[in-house]
């Protein structure tokens, strides 16, 4: 991969592929790339995998996250490089911004400002909910995972798969996939070159995964035991829907999200739905179907977005109020 600058024949704004893309990027005399508000591993995986190779390649890349805990100490384990740093501390006016798995401008949290301090943009998202906010964008809705977009802009700028590239993208594939329970054949073809590369999915999956603390046995129970099923909810589909107060969520951030796979396994072909108060009365909302109705409408009335069979949304207000509102657009979606 050439140094920064080397490229000049850059592509327009708006829509480019991955080689448009790759010109960008070896165009740019430093690089912030930001994922998501409160990162999953496809949008932390990505965004690493991405700066990792640009840093190698003598390009100044450095990445952040909105919000005030960059990224969980989970994840942490795919930056052996620290190129991972607070959005406090993020570049306030880089050459070029790249955002990896955001799919509209708010997802970027108080790093949006960003967008106005670079020179330049570029947006990479695989969200049927994206809305363009960047200068170019590289989006394919049917890509299973950001880190699959990723991976064709890194062959496209010659970087070559290593152990820590390949656990950085193997880690977004398994996870956004499901476990490869859906993505299809080109999850399972890259899957295979990331582990031929070093990804080694189980040690991977262990650290990611992590043990979990004794008292999450106590709290899950807590959680699951207060779930309710709606069977009328979603045009008669139903909803299963749980809620982890304030200060469940503060005392196991890492375990809470997993509660949401526990009850879609309960919801046949209705929704789940996992109700996280983050702070007082704010809260992240987690969704899960078969892809009818679609979440990713349904979430995008709310505020948020996704795919239409895995979604979400924040919002302010007390719990029965967001589940009103949440009941009413599952029923738009199935009018």
């Amino acid at each position: 991969m050439n140094g920064p600058g080397s490229d000049q024949s850059l592509p327009g704004p708006g829509p480019v592929d991955p080689a448009g893309a790759a010109a960008v990027l070896r165009a740019a005399r430093d690089v912030l790339v930001v994922g998501h508000v409160r990162p999953d591993a496809d949008a932390a995986g990505s965004a690493i995998a991405l700066a990792t190779a640009l840093h190698r390649a003598g390009i100044p890349a450095t990445v952040s996250f909105g919000g005030p805990d960059p990224v969980s100490a989970s994840l942490a384990v795919l930056d052996p490089d620290g190129l991972v740093v607070p959005s406090t501390s993020a570049p306030a006016a880089p050459d070029l911004l790249v955002t990896c798995d955001v799919s509209s401008a708010h997802r970027l949290g108080d790093l949006a400002g960003r967008l106005d301090t670079a020179r330049e943009s570029l947006a990479v998202d695989h969200h049927a909910s994206f809305t363009p906010f960047a200068t170019r964008h590289l989006v394919d809705p049917a890509a299973p995972a950001t880190v699959l977009l990723v991976r064709a802009v890194l062959g496209e700028l010659g970087a070559e798969l290593d152990p820590v590239l390949a656990r950085a993208l193997f880690a977004g594939l398994y996870t956004d996939t499901g476990g490869f329970r859906w993505g299809g054949s080109a999850a399972l073809r890259l899957g295979a070159e990331l582990v031929d590369a070093g990804a080694e999915p189980r040690g991977l999956m262990r650290e990611l995964t992590g043990t979990r603390p004794f008292g999450w046995l106590a709290a899950q129970a807590a959680v699951l035991a207060g779930a309710r099923r709606e069977p009328a909810a979603a045009g008669g589909a139903g909803l299963v829907w749980a809620a982890v107060d304030v200060d469940t969520a503060t005392r196991f951030r890492d375990q809470t999200l997993t509660v949401v796979g526990q009850l879609l396994a309960t919801a046949g072909d209705g929704v789940a739905a996992l109700l996280t108060e983050s702070e007082p009365d704010m809260w992240s909302v987690s969704l899960r179907g078969t892809g009818s109705p679609d979440l990713s409408r349904v979430a995008t009335a709310l505020g948020g977005g996704g795919h239409p069979a895995a979604a979400g949304f924040e919002r302010g207000g007390t719990r029965d109020e967001l589940l009103t509102l949440l009941r009413a657009e599952l029923a738009s979606a199935t009018g």
